[in-house]
């Protein structure tokens, strides 16, 4: 087979998956139950960039959700309580196979939040998902990974990232995420969370 037949075969392959976590997306958008979950912003986050390589092709994507039992939502369109970061992520230097990675994320007071959230703010969440430059990630009895901001940069990580405070992060593998389960996966690990 010749090269440019690979490069198209590649891309085919990519072109595929993207449709498939644009389905899963649009069922985790459409079909939540609208009585105990509220997204702030119906828009997903992706890194995007004309600037460089990494941005023309997204490899992670992310959803937010907040739990109406949990608050009244405020005029600004968020609920005062922990947000759930829903990342689907298929980028090969994050993990070893695509992840769906799952963060119950603590702020302090969201009622000076702006309405919704731009897609650019992808960075921010994903960064602390990760535990990437200001974050560190420590392991918890239960075998999550508890992300708090690394010592001396607690300041700053809570200045430039909304009043962060800390996050709770499950993973799922991707391809363990079916039509059938992905309520009982995504949102049943949202609610697991929302205990902890």
């Amino acid at each position: 087979m010749s090269l440019g037949k690979n490069i198209h075969n590649a891309f085919a392959v990519v072109f595929e998956t993207l449709k498939s976590i644009e389905k899963l997306m649009i069922k985790c958008t459409s079909e939540i139950d609208g009585e105990a979950y509220h997204m702030p912003a119906e828009r997903f986050m992706r890194y995007s960039s004309d600037l460089s390589w990494e941005g023309w092709i997204y490899w992670s994507f992310i959803l937010l959700y907040q739990r109406k039992e949990d608050g009244a939502i405020m005029e600004n369109g968020w609920i005062n309580a922990p947000v759930y970061a829903v990342e689907i992520n298929v980028d090969s230097d994050t993990c070893d196979e695509p992840m769906v990675y799952i963060a119950k994320m603590n702020f302090g007071d969201i009622s000076d939040w702006s309405k919704g959230c731009s897609p650019s703010n992808h960075t921010l969440f994903y960064n602390a998902i990760h535990a990437v430059d200001m974050y560190e990630e420590i392991e918890t009895e239960t075998g999550l990974s508890k992300i708090i901001a690394k010592v001396g940069y607690e300041d700053k990580v809570s200045s430039s990232f909304w009043g962060f405070q800390n996050a709770v992060c499950s993973e799922i593998k991707l391809v363990e995420i079916t039509a059938d389960n992905y309520k009982d996966k995504i949102f049943g690990t949202i609610e697991y969370l929302s205990n902890l």
